[in-house]
């Protein structure tokens, strides 16, 4: 891969459905990684805030992910309320943003954000028993 578009790309084609019947990983991955990548969320969410407990995403399907970034922090990457293309995968007990966030340049007005911040307020309670974790890493498959 020459490019960070390459990359796009290769992570695109990754995720897409039928992961788990289009890609054998070998014995040399570690099992707890390839369950990861075949839980994955994969596409595009609205990044809300940062909080104390992590970064608020909204998926497609409406649910609030409360995710961690490992090495970037996502408000060096991204502004606050912009719609992105990223993958979330349930790992070490959390759900870790992959690495990869392509910002598609699409911000939420202030009436959306104040009904967005209604919905985080009661979501974020949920968040301390982890819920959201659970609910996506027993999901059998990608999305």
């Amino acid at each position: 891969m020459e490019s960070i578009n390459d990359y796009n790309e290769a992570r695109n084609v990754l995720y897409q459905d039928g992961l788990n019947k289009v890609y054998l990983f070998d014995s040399s991955y570690e099992e707890s990684l390839v369950l990861a990548v075949r839980r994955a969320i994969h596409g595009m969410f609205i990044h809300a805030k940062k909080y104390k407990e992590g970064y608020a995403l909204k998926a497609s399907d409406n649910a609030w992910l409360c995710v961690k970034a490992l090495t970037t922090p996502l408000e060096e990457i991204i502004p606050d309320w912009v719609v992105i293309d990223t993958a979330v995968l349930p790992y070490g007990g959390f759900l870790i943003c992959d690495g990869l966030v392509v910002n598609r340049h699409t911000y939420i007005g202030p009436n959306m954000i104040k009904s967005m911040t209604q919905e985080l307020k009661a979501e974020r309670k949920k968040w301390s028993s982890n819920n959201t974790f659970h609910r996506i890493a027993n999901k059998s498959g990608a999305r």
